[in-house]
């Protein structure tokens, strides 16, 4: 009987003992699973937002790349476009939040960056032995992370080419660096072990920084080469993270602070990158003994733990949930960048189509207005030649017909003026204002008189008895009074006693033409727009709106200003300065 007993209490013993290892082994499975699958819902939320930091530059450096500022970057041998393109690139990376932007030539040479300002810039620096020069010259693409040989600072390097070479290859390349510090910052602030790994294995990101550029394997000799040669870590030993053990956890620190962890993975499209989630081991088996401790209390710890299971159970598939509409989000922001990207692409393309059809336009209402001022003047001499001719006076006739080639050979020279439209300024020499101006009044005589105008011409009373010339030339002085007067002309129509008052004056070193008409004035609305390109409060048909943007423009290339305003008394007047040449005069008071 007491044989009995011992057995029976030896293999209840046994069967404890057994359950207890059971519960035990039971829960550190649970425990391990339960760990899995948060590593794996967190792997899945840090991947997509290194993806979505990653994604929002990806079309940066293509589109910019495209650019004709940046593409006559590299063909600009004496800096002209230096100056623009660093500003242009700068203001790009401050509004798109990239690190810095730069250009290189085909040498692999930076001749635009947006540091240019900074003590670090890369101005003059050769890139030739990166990737993502090497890649971006031959496929049209590259990409990689390094630290930065100028700057010191790590960033993950995106580059396109730039085409337009003349033998088919590009260029150029141009480059964006991303930093990547507030990604891994939010990992350290958010309390886990969180790893970013290379194709070899090497720690770029982590939420620890003293693991940062140690190997997580053995390098090949190889490897260790191409790092070298790339300088993609600089003078970083890379020493191994930890130890790999058989059940391919990892341990890390030394005998008196080792930790071991379970390396969760997922890896990435960028590079053959692969983001780890450590688990570290202690917790798991922390949270078995406590199952075993609580299994062998009681049938009260039993319940209880029995109800922690359905809780934990409960929180499980809230966690399941979580990660479903986490899933969910970011399929629908996928989607979402991609519509984007497609709609950016569609709007640049009309764009481009756009700015051809109004520079065509543009060009072709300046040439027709440019070419009707002497139009309108070689049929003025025409008709009175003819009625000279009629009267028998052959003379005046043959004065009118000489006016006429006089006004082609200026036809001529205004189309080729039309060729250098695009440059700014022009050849000034001394011209002869009051010339001009009673030239225009013979051009326009004939419409005067048949507005019945009153003109009135008030010169400046000089000491030298001479007004000074103006520093110009004549095609342009003739082209700025034409246009001003038919100006004034075409705002006396319909005026009960027009007049039309000229008035010269010499002030310091300028010249000051004032016209004067007691038209209806200029709308105050429309005084802001005046010298606008197309703007005009005539009828349909009346005005193509170039004449006053035309006239500023001459203004400006002569270093000179043009205003407009209201009399008082009603009408309008335009007060245009020019620059005066000592030495020379022309017209007699």
């Amino acid at each position: 009987m007491r044989n009995w007993g011992i057995a029976a209490f030896t293999g209840l013993a046994l069967l404890v003992l057994a359950g207890l290892w059971l519960i035990w082994q039971w829960q550190y499975t649970q425990a391990m699973q339960d760990a899995e699958r948060h590593a794996q819902n967190r792997l899945a939320l840090y991947s997509s937002s290194l993806e979505g930091a990653l994604e929002r530059f990806a079309y940066l450096p293509r589109l910019l790349g495209r650019q004709p500022l940046v593409q006559a970057a590299l063909m600009d041998d004496v800096g002209i476009f230096a100056d623009q393109v660093n500003a242009h690139l700068a203001e790009v990376a401050e509004r798109s939040g990239a690190e810095a932007i730069f250009l290189m030539d085909a040498q692999g040479v930076t001749v635009a960056a947006s540091n240019h300002a900074t003590d670090d810039s890369f101005l003059g620096h050769h890139y030739a032995f990166r990737p993502y020069f090497r890649d971006a010259m031959s496929s049209g693409q590259g990409e990689f992370y390094a630290i930065g040989s100028t700057t010191g600072r790590p960033g993950y390097f995106i580059s396109a080419a730039v085409e337009g070479g003349n033998d088919g290859r590009p260029q150029g390349v141009l480059a964006l660096k991303v930093s990547l510090e507030n990604l891994q910052e939010s990992w350290r602030q958010a309390g886990e072990k969180v790893l970013l790994s290379d194709a070899n294995g090497v720690v770029i990101l982590s939420s620890r920084p003293d693991w940062r550029y140690h190997r997580l394997g053995e390098l090949s000799t190889q490897a260790r080469e191409e790092i070298h040669e790339q300088r993609q870590f600089m003078d970083h030993p890379l020493p191994a993270l930890g130890e790999r053990l058989r059940d391919g956890s990892l341990k890390t620190g030394n005998q008196g602070h080792a930790e071991r962890f379970l390396n969760m993975s997922l890896d990435q499209a960028t590079l053959g990158w692969t983001m780890h989630y450590l688990v570290p081991v202690r917790p798991l088996y922390v949270s078995a003994r406590n199952a075993l401790l609580a299994a062998a209390g009681s049938t009260l710890a039993l319940l209880l733990l029995g109800l922690w299971l359905r809780e934990r159970q409960k929180r499980q598939r809230l966690r399941d949930r979580e990660a479903r509409i986490i899933h969910e989000a970011n399929e629908r922001l996928e989607a979402r960048v991609t519509e984007r990207t497609r709609e950016l692409q569609e709007a640049q393309t009309e764009l481009v189509q756009a700015g051809k059809l109004a520079a065509l336009g543009t060009m072709a209402a300046g040439i027709a207005h440019e070419l009707n001022q002497p139009l309108l003047g070689i049929h003025t001499y025409a008709a009175n030649g003819e009625r000279l001719l009629a009267r028998g006076r052959g003379d005046a006739a043959e004065e009118n017909f000489q006016r006429i080639q006089a006004l082609c050979e200026r036809l001529g020279t205004l189309i080729r003026q039309l060729k250098l439209f695009a440059r700014k300024g022009g050849a000034r020499e001394p011209v002869d204002l009051m010339a001009r101006l009673g030239f225009v009044l013979e051009l326009l005589d004939e419409r005067i008189k048949q507005q019945g105008v009153t003109l009135r011409i008030s010169s400046p009373e000089t000491t030298s008895g001479a007004i000074p010339w103006v520093a110009g030339d004549e095609v342009r002085i003739e082209q700025l009074l034409t246009n001003l007067l038919r100006n004034a002309l075409d705002a006396l129509r319909n005026v009960a006693s027009p007049m039309l008052t000229i008035t010269v004056e010499v002030s310091a070193a300028r010249l000051v033409l004032t016209i004067t008409d007691n038209g209806p004035g200029i709308d105050t609305t429309a005084l802001e727009k005046l010298f606008d390109p197309f703007y005009t409060t005539k009828a349909v048909g009346d005005g193509l709106g170039l004449g006053l943007f035309i006239s500023y423009g001459i203004v400006q290339d002569l270093g000179g200003r043009i205003t407009a305003g209201n009399r008082q008394a009603g009408g309008a007047w335009f007060q245009v300065e020019l620059l005066t040449l000592e030495g020379d005069t022309g017209h007699e008071r």
